[in-house]
């Protein structure tokens, strides 16, 4: 199954359904910019609930390496999503595996030297420097066919009604949704989210 990511998680009931519906990552917005962010305490508390073998994700924008490191340790984070151009310092500071985000089709994709150090890379349709969610979708004919040395992870206004498509035509190792399956921002609709893991067993079934 193409693995799924919940991002924005706000709550500990939502946090514990993506994980039952089967979510391979939780993300966790620390970002200041964020409507959907966390703090320290908080993302603690969150990341309580996740069990074992669900990633943790933070999310980051403009945050200093300090800042970064503090909520690696409080909320025990997998990985680090920059939303921010990429340089050789991130990956040398940040202690877990970063996945670097790029806006589609505005030619922000590290250097391949640079690339193949991260985690993954993010694909989404917003806004620069905004740390996701805004429910922006891109043209996905822009990652079809191409091949990249990290996995690809795809976002930008995913829904249960569209992720079918960007499954079959972008072919990604993961989904990231937030807003998409939100009634307002960090709060997740449980049957949105049931839809969306549906939607992509039935797109990865279609292979």
């Amino acid at each position: 199954m193409t693995d799924v990511k919940i991002c924005g998680l706000t709550r500990e009931a939502d946090v514990a359904a993506a994980c039952e519906l089967g979510a391979a990552y939780v993300g966790l917005n620390f970002a200041s910019s964020s409507p959907r962010r966390v703090d320290l305490r908080l993302g603690k508390r969150l990341a309580s609930a996740v069990p074992r073998g669900v990633r943790r994700v933070g999310v980051f924008v403009d945050e200093s390496y300090a800042e970064v490191a503090a909520a690696i340790d409080a909320a025990s984070l997998d990985l680090v999503q920059l939303h921010r151009a990429l340089i050789p310092e991130d990956v040398e500071r940040i202690p877990v595996g970063v996945l670097t985000v790029s806006y589609a089709g505005r030619g922000d994709i590290p250097p391949a030297e640079l690339l193949e150090r991260c985690a993954g890379i993010l694909f989404d349709g917003g806004v620069d420097g905004e740390p996701g969610g805004s429910g922006v979708a891109f043209d996905w004919a822009l990652l079809e066919g191409r091949r990249w040395p990290v996995p690809l992870f795809v976002a930008g206004g995913l829904s249960p009604e569209n992720v079918g498509e960007s499954i079959r035509r972008t072919r990604p190792a993961a989904v990231d949704v937030a807003s998409g399956v939100e009634t307002a921002p960090g709060l997740k609709d449980h049957d949105r989210m049931r839809r969306f893991f549906q939607a992509v067993r039935e797109a990865d079934a279609g292979r």
